[in-house]
């Protein structure tokens, strides 16, 4: 396919706009859906799953807008952009949503089981390190370097663990919350993981780290990193109305977590979200058969 790049000014912000492609077959509706995205491997297997269907069988053409999450939110409420498919809530991005919910459309609920947490590989005895708590243990802290590697500053992610550190009072322990790209958090994984290293990452789920690494999450009695999540899709309060066909369809988009995590493994494992979209897709004609409106 084709890669045309757009630029979308929101907030004062310069946004990159990557229309990935255009639908073979009849021609499209005219005008593009713009649809806002980041990096996450969920929000990727998500907005490529519904791109194509949209494309392919809606004929309408979408515009992958890629932003941090909150330029998602304000976008959306200021109609510069028309939908984002990776609201968490109740607690992840509920300042965002708080703070834009008169200017949203709340369509529904693509799936449910969302977590957010922290996690070790599972070559650390549990006998060691069972729980957040754990952490603070002195001898704990030093094979873990005084270190928990995050992800990037201002996410939900992040906040939950800024507050996580001080639940825990583990800045007064010595810790170090370190921010990095989802990809320089999986930098650190990739390189522990092969010689036994110790370390601790604030992680999501669904995600195909998990598939990759054995590793599991830190027990989190006080419930700083939060819940359950619900992943939902947003759209502008012209929405509805500039696209009815793909508002009917996102109302019917349900996924399952182990369907987001399966596009996910695919698409990190080729390095191609797009083919991994279409090859769930096409291996679920009844879930198609679902979303699509009647």
């Amino acid at each position: 396919m084709n890669s045309k790049f757009f630029k979308s000014r929101i907030a004062g912000l310069t946004l990159s706009v990557f229309a990935l492609g255009a639908a073979t077959g009849s021609a499209m509706a005219a005008e593009p859906l713009k649809m806002g995205y980041n990096n996450w491997a969920d929000v990727m297997a998500v907005a490529n799953v519904a791109k194509y269907v949209l494309e392919t069988k809606l004929k309408q053409p979408v515009q992958l807008v890629n932003a941090d999450i909150a330029i998602q939110f304000q976008g959306v409420a200021r109609g510069n952009l028309d939908v984002l498919l990776g609201g968490w809530l109740p607690v992840t991005h509920d300042a965002y949503y708080q703070k834009h919910k008169s200017d949203l459309d709340d369509i529904g609920i693509i799936y449910s089981g969302g977590k957010n947490g922290w996690a070790v590989p599972s070559y650390i005895p549990e006998s060691e390190v069972s729980s957040i708590a754990d952490l603070a243990k002195p001898e704990v802290k030093s094979k873990m370097n005084g270190t928990i590697q995050g992800i990037e500053p201002g996410s939900g992610v992040m906040r939950a663990a800024e507050k996580t550190v001080k639940e825990y009072k583990l800045d007064a322990a010595g810790y170090k919350l370190q921010s990095a790209s989802e990809a320089g958090m999986l930098a650190t994984v990739s390189r522990a993981y092969p010689g036994k290293q110790w370390f601790v990452a604030t992680v999501w789920s669904p995600h195909w780290m998990f598939q990759k690494w054995n590793m599991r999450y830190l027990k989190d009695p006080k419930g700083s990193m939060g819940g359950e999540e619900q992943i939902h899709a947003f759209g502008s309060k012209q929405f509805a109305t500039k696209f009815p066909q793909v508002h009917a369809f996102i109302k019917n988009f349900k996924l399952d977590l182990a369907d987001v995590e399966a596009i996910e493994h695919e698409g990190y494992s080729t390095n191609n979200y797009e083919t991994a979209a279409k090859k769930f897709v096409e291996a679920h004609p009844e879930k198609l058969k679902a979303w699509l409106p009647q």
